[in-house]
């Protein structure tokens, strides 16, 4: 294994061990990001998003050396598992609560960062 990958396989580790973080801790509840509004959306709505963004971006940079179709349905898979059981935790935690717009704003991200990351663009180009 290279430096890059090693270099990378932490920072996906980091990643998701952050997302994890802020699904299980309480936050003060002086924050309420819930009821601040970006753009006319929810600040956490928007959070839930930007978290997510990253988990394809990072994806395709570890794992896409050879562009197949199954790495992306892999990454695009594991991801929103990961969004799910991040989300899904909180049931059992006193001062949280499970929130399915939680849960579609994550997938968001995720799509979002698919995008992004050019997942599915062959690089041809076609000429006329």
């Amino acid at each position: 294994m290279n430096i890059s990958n090693r270099i990378l396989n932490w920072l996906i580790i980091g990643y998701w061990s952050i997302i994890l973080l802020l699904s299980v801790i309480t936050l003060n509840g002086s924050l309420a990001l819930n009821k601040q509004k970006v753009l006319g959306f929810r600040s956490d709505y928007l959070l839930h998003v930007l978290l997510f963004v990253p988990w394809m971006i990072l994806a395709k940079w570890r794992w896409s050396r050879n562009e197949n179709k199954s790495i992306f349905l892999y990454a695009l898979g594991f991801g929103i598992l990961f969004a799910t059981v991040s989300e899904a935790i909180q049931i059992v935690l006193p001062d949280r609560t499970f929130n399915i717009l939680d849960l579609a704003t994550n997938c968001l991200g995720i799509v979002i960062g698919a995008l992004i990351a050019g997942w599915g663009r062959t690089g041809k180009v076609v000429s006329s």
